[in-house]
């Protein structure tokens, strides 16, 4: 499936006269068009073509507008959250032919989960590349930091946390928890030995989603794709939402600040956009930060979006809630940030610091040196007392630095090797990610 993917999108990018990013949203049209037809057609299939139509101009034309058109003016009713009502197919007869001809003989429907989402995730990856310090996350690290996050909690209330990514862009980390709440969801069903399981735990996963899984981010087109990447692996594709989070609330839609209240979420996930280029000099969001004021007699002028984030973060966070944050290596231990990390420490307990490889954002063209922190937000009791200098004396960080990312800095894939340099594989000739960042999570659990 993920080269059938692959070639389509390549294949509209070549022959369909658009950009990139606009071959990927035909893309996502007939996507969910597929989806569709598989879902409603009882007898046969709209979206097929056979040779003789796909040869001639008026059977690619009758293509277009007997069965294609219509499937994506259902499919827009039934999204309006993802597609505008008056957003239409663009692709070219003679392209379309040929995508719906790749496309057809698959069923997206009966393909596994895990399936779907990797071949989805790859055709995301082929289209961000970091323009506005937005960078698709590896996901080693978003499965990473949500496995240290899920084993902080006992296994019975994870099905019950209220998890939030505030600047979601593709989705990634609220994929990663859905995938691993699912093997949850999964084995507990089949201790009770339900019926129909697969059902069973594609309902249980969808009706979670929908309760307790929220993204936000300014970016349209990242919104958009966050709410397809949800959809195919589970759903909470509803609850996605283009916000500003470093604004107030009252400036958001209705819809966001209802559904997202400050101080509501158990977990905050996420991977804020960071770079020099990347700084909030309005003063009318400043003014709503500590941070812009902490051991300052003015205002600061401007603020990189990453030290925003942080208190954005813990604004939606409950007492007690856990923040994973991509943060800059530079924020852990720059002189001049010293009042960021005493704003830090008296707001929350670091749990973990991972410095991770230079090379793990290279596919993206992200930072070099990044870390992800691991940090619980205290109660107003902790508060009062981290003010007045009371200090935990038995709190303990557990701190890891991985060497490897399954990557080079050239963004190719790289393997476990003999000590002679031949690639260590198995019984069955597969060979073995050089990937320490996955490991991370068993060594936190054995800590």
């Amino acid at each position: 499936m993920t080269s059938i993917f692959r070639r389509c999108h390549n294949y509209i990018h070549a022959n369909g006269g658009l950009q990139k990013a606009e071959a990927f949203h035909e893309m996502l049209k007939l996507i969910f068009c597929k989806i569709y037809d598989e879902e409603e057609s009882t007898l046969e299939l709209n979206f097929a073509v056979d040779p003789k139509e796909q040869r001639s101009e008026s059977g690619r034309r009758r293509l277009l507008e007997n069965r294609i058109k219509p499937l994506f003016e259902k499919v827009r009713e039934r999204y309006p959250y993802i597609f505008e009502q008056d957003e239409h197919i663009k692709l070219e007869p003679i392209v379309l032919a040929y995508i719906v001809a790749e496309m057809q003989y698959i069923s997206l429907l009966d393909t596994e989960t895990d399936v779907k989402g990797a071949a989805y995730e790859e055709l995301v990856g082929q289209n961000l590349r970091g323009d506005r310090g937005e960078y698709f996350t590896p996901r080693n690290v978003c499965d990473m930091t949500i496995k240290i996050i899920q084993s902080m909690f006992p296994e019975q209330e994870l099905t019950n946390l209220k998890v939030l990514d505030c600047c979601c862009g593709t989705g990634g980390f609220l994929v990663s928890w859905i995938d691993n709440l699912r093997h949850i969801i999964r084995a507990q069903e089949e201790m009770r030995r339900s019926r129909d399981l697969e059902n069973k735990v594609r309902s249980r996963v969808r009706e979670t989603c929908s309760r307790n899984l929220f993204g936000l981010d300014i970016n349209p087109f990242l919104v958009r794709t966050a709410q397809m990447n949800l959809f195919i692996h589970g759903d909470g594709s509803t609850n996605v939402f283009r916000v500003d989070s470093t604004r107030s609330p009252g400036e958001w839609s209705e819809e966001a600040r209802k559904r997202i209240p400050y101080g509501k979420a158990d977990i905050v996930v996420t991977n804020p956009p960071f770079g020099s280029e990347v700084k909030i000099d309005d003063a009318h969001i400043l003014d709503r930060y500590e941070l812009s004021k902490w051991e300052s007699q003015n205002i600061r002028a401007s603020m990189p979006a990453e030290q925003l984030f942080i208190e954005t973060a813990m604004m939606f966070l409950r007492g007690g809630g856990v923040l994973g944050i991509v943060l800059p290596d530079g924020i852990l231990n720059n002189p001049s940030l010293r009042f960021l990390r005493s704003w830090l420490l008296r707001r929350a307990r670091i749990i973990a610091s991972i410095d991770l490889p230079k090379e793990t954002f290279s596919v993206s063209g992200g930072v070099n040196n990044p870390s992800v922190l691991i940090m619980q937000k205290f109660t107003k009791d902790q508060i009062q007392k981290a003010e007045a200098g009371i200090i935990d004396e038995n709190s303990r960080v557990f701190m890891a630095a991985p060497r490897t990312a399954g990557i080079d800095k050239r963004g190719k894939q790289i393997f476990l090797r003999h000590p002679d340099g031949r690639e260590l594989i198995d019984e069955n000739g597969n060979r073995f990610l050089d990937d320490e960042i996955s490991s991370v999570p068993d060594q936190f659990m054995n800590r």
